[in-house]
């Protein structure tokens, strides 16, 4: 990837779209269906609270990825995206909740990059503009859950923060086992790389 091909900025009110495109335009009529509705409603709230929560990237013109985070003590107020609760197989914020010591880490939700922009190193140049961003600078480290991700999207769409092996090239470790769903919270702390 050439750098000057691409443009990481933080979201705001139109870019909301941009995000919400990235996760839903493969589908029909995306725009119009109830869980892309209650994303929005997330997203405008959420940025009322805590801004910014996301950083888009684009190539060009075009949005080609983005990183969406919160600050571990807001888990329980302003929640997760609606898109990332499965309450069936226990994906819920509670889970996420480590206790007062990680209550100013960031918990990154997602990491996404479209299917057509995958292996040109838009995951890692988001990663690397969080982990070099004002926000971040401002908490105690990252966390994220990871999971083995099915090849269906409609499977996976709860956690798409990417492998394991990912984050632990980025400078990650685990920090816990998971059971029910199966998975890892690794952790990122200051000064890792």
């Amino acid at each position: 990837m050439n750098e000057d091909q691409l443009k990481v900025v933080a979201i705001d009110p139109e870019r909301i779209s941009d995000r919400l495109e990235l996760c839903w335009g493969h589908l029909d009529d995306w725009r119009n269906l109830g869980i892309v509705k209650r994303c929005r409603r997330w997203l405008e709230g959420t940025n009322a609270v805590f801004t910014p929560t996301t950083f888009v990237a684009y190539k060009g013109e075009e949005a080609v990825g983005m990183i969406e985070f919160v600050p571990n003590r807001l888990l329980k107020t302003v929640r997760l995206c609606p898109c990332r609760i499965n309450e069936e197989s226990g994906e819920v914020e509670d889970r996420y909740i480590l206790g007062p010591h990680f209550e100013n880490h960031l918990f990154i939700s997602c990491l996404l990059v479209s299917k057509d922009s995958r292996g040109q190193g838009f995951g890692k140049a988001l990663l690397n503009h969080l982990l070099s961003s004002e926000v971040f600078q401002d908490s105690d480290g990252a966390l994220v859950y990871v999971t083995k991700r099915d090849e269906e999207w409609a499977s996976h769409i709860h956690w798409p923060a990417g492998p394991k092996e990912f984050y632990l090239k980025a400078g990650f470790a685990v920090l816990k086992s998971m059971k029910n769903p199966k998975g890892y919270i690794l952790i990122y702390a200051k000064g890792a790389k």
